[in-house]
This record gives C-alpha cells, structure tokens and sequence, in this order.
C-alpha cells in the first residue's frame, strides 16, 4: 500500500476529515488531500508524528511505497552533499581571503608562510570540488542505466 493509501485508511478509520486529521499535523486541508493523492509526500518528521498519534508502525507506512524510499535516499544524500559543499567553500574560500589579505600585509617571513598556507586552502578546496563533481557524475550515469 502506497503513503497516500495509507494515510486516506488511517483518518477514515479514525473518522477524520482532511481538514481535521490536518490539524493534528498543522497542515491544511489540501495538504493533506494532496498526500492522499501522492501529488507530494509528507516530510519524515510528520511520518514520525501520524506513526505516534494513531499507533501505526512508521514501517508499515514507509517500507511499501517505494517512491518514498526513493525521496528520503535523495533527501539524505543532498544534506550528505551540502555538508562536503560547505566544506569545500570553506577551504577555498578562507584560502582566498587570506590570500588576499598576504598582498596588502607588508613582506616578510610571516607573509611567505601565510601564503603558503593560503595556496593550499585554495588547493584543498579544489581537489574536494574535484572529487565531488566525480561522485555526482558516477551517480548520473548510475541513474540514467
């Protein structure tokens, strides 16, 4: 049984209309009716909150719908990337302030280490970039087969 099943048999159960059983979630009516008609999905914390309040296994309304299995994978690999992109943009981006910051100081031995430690912020940051652009290919052509 599909999330949309599943949920339009928990709140008939229950004697719910859309409206009601969406204010148990502060969600509206139409919210609620676009489940039903799996034009969208609940998000996971919502799953978790209908799982509690009607004592229904979050495994029952998950495991048979495999769309929603797919949308919560893409869901965890796209906060698993942002996290590598923040850190990319970190290491590039501190490796070019500081850069920046070594052609205005005046010359020295500290400006030499410093920019030293600039160019490979800058470098950390573009291998990352590098390797995250492979694994996001090898995942496009892994979809498209």
């Amino acid at each position: 049984m599909s999330i949309g099943k599943a949920i339009a048999s928990i709140r008939k159960e229950h004697d719910l209309t859309q409206e009601a059983f969406g204010a148990y979630f502060y969600v509206t009516r139409q919210t609620v009716s676009n489940w039903e008609n799996e034009k969208n999905y609940p998000d996971l914390q919502t799953l978790v909150q209908i799982s509690d309040t009607f004592h229904v296994s979050l495994d029952s309304l998950i495991k048979e719908d495999e769309t929603m299995i797919a949308a919560i994978d893409k869901e965890r690999l796209v906060g698993a990337f942002k996290k590598k992109q923040s850190r990319m943009d970190m290491f590039t981006g501190s490796g070019t302030g500081l850069l920046v910051g070594c052609l205005f100081a005046p010359i020295s031995q500290r400006t030499y280490i410093a920019a030293g430690l600039a160019v490979a912020c800058i470098l950390i940051g573009w291998y990352l970039k590098a390797r995250y652009d492979k694994k996001i290919l090898k995942m496009v052509e892994d979809d498209a087969r």
